[in-house]
């Protein structure tokens, strides 16, 4: 019997298996190692410096503008920060901090508000020490007095242009001098020790928040507006935007930055004052006064406390998204975006321009960041998009769209989209729908037109053009959109879901035609009207009375209906959504069929809003009064926060090839409504547009552009005349003889009523008419509204029931003065007598502009 003797421990064989399995392993970590390394090669970097010079216009003595430049030319009908008062002799002084930057040579042109006329474009000699440029020169004297022009000052650094962009007038009669000595005035004294001479004027409410200070108006108290216990100092000049000017009013703003010592750490804050003044020769009134304070969130400026993150002065609705656990928050403040992980103990600043603040190019705040989605780890896409005030994209205005990775903590450029639009036109019209998918496919609506972008290879489709505002809606998620083909109503509403590319179609019934309205989260309200009650109104623009709305959940890919609202009687035109709530505008038809506006309704959302995980809550600070909370989870009994880290994360930029064009347009009229420097709404909807203007003092142009209304109107207008009926018309009816008098003011003479019987209307017999004249469906407008009109020397056009109108051609402070046509003579109304007169008939207004 042969014996055998085994080796204690492994054997060799295995052995020497496992180092030959162990080397192949290793060789291919490396070879992985390398081929990622070769087809991946991507550079960590950090935010830049901004580097563009700003240029000063100086004017009125002490004052000055700043303007920030732009790399690429910008649609200079929308660039409206400022406008420059110029003095008798039409003199522009330009002052240049070039420091280091290059600057080969400096130019101006001089165009008309619309850009169809140039005035002027002539090159600039200027002189240079210690980096300090200095140029000046008279505009042309074509510049007629108390007309808007362009002004777009060019520097050249080799070969590479930049742009800036500004409007000048030349003021008679505005008193600019001495409104802006009152507007500095005023926030020198707010910032004193001693503000008591404001109370003079400023109209403080008892329902105003006392201790916000965030936010300041007219209404605020006076220790509010002279900023209570929080007491820091001026850094640097203010920056001074006149807005509008006017013989009435002059809206100004004033722009700075605070600096705070708090218990030995610097803090700095950036504020706006938006001021509407009027000067008379007893007083000067402050019409208006809105101030905005927010705080630039550095390492030193958060405090974190338990669960409880505390970042200072800012408003209270923070754009924020969390985890589901509640441990993770990313939040936007001042323009710039921070995350905290309260299970790792950590605060990221993910992307920020400031790099230092107290330079004015690194807080110009003409841009905004959008939190498209976060997950469980923090991981999140944002969209940063407006002005680009550093880095690859300095000088641009855009929409930039970023992946953040919180394991790797760095920050993904993938896509930047340039726009010409100036910020304030991009954030008005900026689309509720971007959207990107699980495997990098993007979405935005850009101008009407539904953009898809595959993020790997970076291919481009149009999926939709040509939509208006009120063709379609997006979900809260921006998951789902709803559109129609039709402009106003249609039998089918299309739906899809952009994370699946699944879509189904809602389709109306016999005799019925459907409208998507708005999302309610991921519930889609649609609208549905029989064909046969569409009518028009008495200036002939047609109708679409619902009669009932739907609430539907879609996300399974079909329509489930939840909830359909309707009540006899009342008929639907609009809805809006505020805190949960749908808001309906109704009207009713009277015996007569004439339409008459209805009290507004509403829908609440039973369930209302969901609980989440992160709560935002305020406090007050014996320093800085009113502060803003982010109520994290609950640590565990026992436990402790210890030492929070502060981290900025890096970026990995994109190359140039992730620069995509994109150039559609709406083909429709939008309004802007601006207030000082700022567009608070881009609609379709004019009446929307006076409604919103005439609340917040501001001025409605259009996209040409044009000024379409302003909330100032003189005291008082005498009667327009002459006011004559057309020898054709004049045993018309009375809506044919007022129309009639209209276009006979205008010099037109054509038979009104051959054309009323033909079946054309109001708006179409104007439009017709005078065909370069802007004319403009004023409906739902309230008299003091189209008033403004009366007081440009236009009549405005009231219907007053079937086949009969009058004009409206003056008033004063307690009257109206209006045309009748039947009897062929002026008479008075009093106001409050006409206002409730005109909206028996629906308030249906119609005039126009030159």
């Amino acid at each position: 019997m042969k014996l055998q003797f085994y080796k204690k421990g492994i054997p060799t064989k295995i052995i020497k298996r496992i180092a030959v399995l162990f080397v192949v392993f290793v060789a291919s970590l490396v070879f992985f190692e390398i081929i990622t390394n070769v087809s991946e090669v991507v550079e960590i970097s950090s935010q830049a410096s901004p580097t563009l010079p700003i240029v000063r216009v100086n004017y009125l003595n002490d004052a000055s503008t700043e303007l920030h430049g732009y790399v690429s030319e910008m649609d200079p009908a929308y660039m409206r920060d400022a406008i420059i008062p110029l003095d008798s002799e039409r003199n522009i002084s330009l002052s240049i901090n070039a420091k280091d930057y290059p600057v080969d040579g400096l130019s101006y042109e001089i165009r008309s508000l619309d850009t169809q006329r140039n005035i002027s474009k002539n090159a600039l000699k200027f002189k240079k020490k210690n980096g300090v440029i200095t140029a000046g020169f008279q505009a042309e004297n074509l510049i007629e007095a108390n007309e808007e022009y362009l002004l777009v000052i060019t520097v050249t650094s080799n070969s590479n242009k930049i742009y800036y962009y500004t409007r000048i007038m030349q003021p008679e009669g505005c008193n600019e001098e001495e409104i802006l000595d009152f507007a500095q005035y005023f926030h020198n004294t707010a910032l004193s020790e001693d503000a008591s001479d404001l109370a003079t004027y400023i109209e403080p409410k008892s329902s105003m928040a006392n201790q916000d200070l965030s936010h300041v108006t007219i209404n605020s108290n006076l220790t509010q507006v002279s900023y209570g216990t929080f007491k820091a100092t001026q850094q640097g000049d203010c920056n001074v935007a006149l807005t509008d000017i006017s013989t009435n009013y002059i809206s100004l703003t004033l722009d700075y930055t605070l600096n705070l010592d708090n218990n030995g750490k610097n803090e700095y804050y950036t504020c706006s004052e938006d001021y509407r003044i009027r000067y008379t020769a007893d007083r000067i009134y402050l019409l208006s006064y809105d101030r905005t304070m927010e705080q630039i969130l550095d390492e030193n400026s958060i405090s974190i406390q338990d669960n409880l993150v505390n970042i200072g002065i800012t408003d209270a609705d923070v754009q924020y998204l969390s985890n589901e656990t509640g441990t993770i928050v990313s939040f936007v403040q001042n323009g710039s975006l921070f995350e905290y992980n309260q299970t790792d103990r950590q605060v990221k600043e993910i992307f920020s321009f400031v790099d230092d603040p107290t330079d004015i190019r690194s807080t110009y705040n003409q841009h905004q960041v959008l939190i498209l989605n976060i997950d469980e780890s923090g991981t999140m896409d944002y969209v940063v998009y407006g002005y680009m005030n550093s880095g690859p994209h300095e000088g641009y205005c855009g929409i930039n769209l970023y992946h953040y990775d919180a394991i790797s903590n760095i920050s993904t450029e993938q896509v930047f989209i340039p726009s010409t639009s100036s910020f304030q036109i991009l954030n008005a019209n900026f689309s509720d729908l971007l959207y990107e998918t699980a495997d990098n496919e993007f979405y935005i609506m850009v101008n009407g037109t539904l953009l898809y972008m595959n993020l790997n290879d970076l291919t481009t489709k149009e999926l939709l053009t040509g939509l208006d505002d009120r063709q379609y809606a997006s979900s809260g998620s921006r998951r789902y959109l709803a559109w129609m083909s039709d402009a106003t109503v249609s039998d089918t509403i299309h739906v899809i879901d952009l994370e699946t590319g699944n879509n189904f179609e809602i389709k109306a019934e016999d005799g019925q035609l459907l409208r998507p309205m708005a999302f309610m989260d991921e519930d889609l309200i649609y609208g549905t009207l029989y064909k046969k009650d569409i009518t028009t109104d008495g200036a002939g623009a047609t109708i679409y009375p619902m009669y009932s709305l739907t609430i539907s959940d879609i996300s399974s890919g079909s329509e489930r209906p939840r909830k359909t609202y309707k009540k006899s009687g009342y008929y639907i035109t609009d809805v809006s959504i505020q805190s949960y709530s749908i808001y309906l505008d109704r009207i009713q038809f009277d015996a007569d069929g004439n339409i008459l506006p209805a009290e507004e309704g509403n829908i609440k959302n039973s369930a209302g809003e969901q609980n989440k995980a992160v709560p935002i809550t305020t406090d007050i600070d014996d320093l800085k009064q009113q502060v803003v909370i982010l109520n994290m989870t609950p640590l565990e009994e026992g436990e402790t926060l210890g030492k929070i880290k502060y981290d900025v994360t890096d970026l990995v930029l994109a190359d140039e090839s992730h620069s995509i064009s994109v150039a559609s347009a709406t083909s429709s009229t939008q309004y802007f409504v601006y207030v000082g420097s700022k567009v608070k709404l881009a609609t379709d909807n004019l009446i929307d547009a006076i409604a919103i203007a005439d609340e917040e003092m501001g001025i409605v142009l259009d996209n040409e552009p044009k000024y379409i209304w302003k909330r100032g109107r003189k005291a008082y207008q005498t009667s327009i005349s002459p006011i004559t009926i057309g020898s054709s018309d004049f045993e018309a009816s009375g809506s044919a003889r007022a129309l009639s008098a209209m276009l006979v003011h205008e010099g037109e003479n054509v038979q009104v009523h051959t054309l009323l019987e033909n079946g054309e209307t109001p708006i179409s017999i104007l439009s017709k008419t005078l065909k370069d004249y802007t004319i403009l469906d004023l409906t739902g407008a309230t008299l003091s509204e189209v008033l403004y009109y009366v007081s440009n020397g236009t009549p405005v056009y009231a219907y007053t029931g079937e086949d009969t109108a009058v004009l409206i051609i003056g008033y004063d402070s307690t009257s109206i003065i209006y045309f009748d046509p039947i009897k062929g003579t002026n008479a008075k109304m009093s106001m409050t007598e006409a206002t409730d007169y005109f909206a028996s008939f629906g308030n249906v207004f119609v005039s126009y502009l030159q």
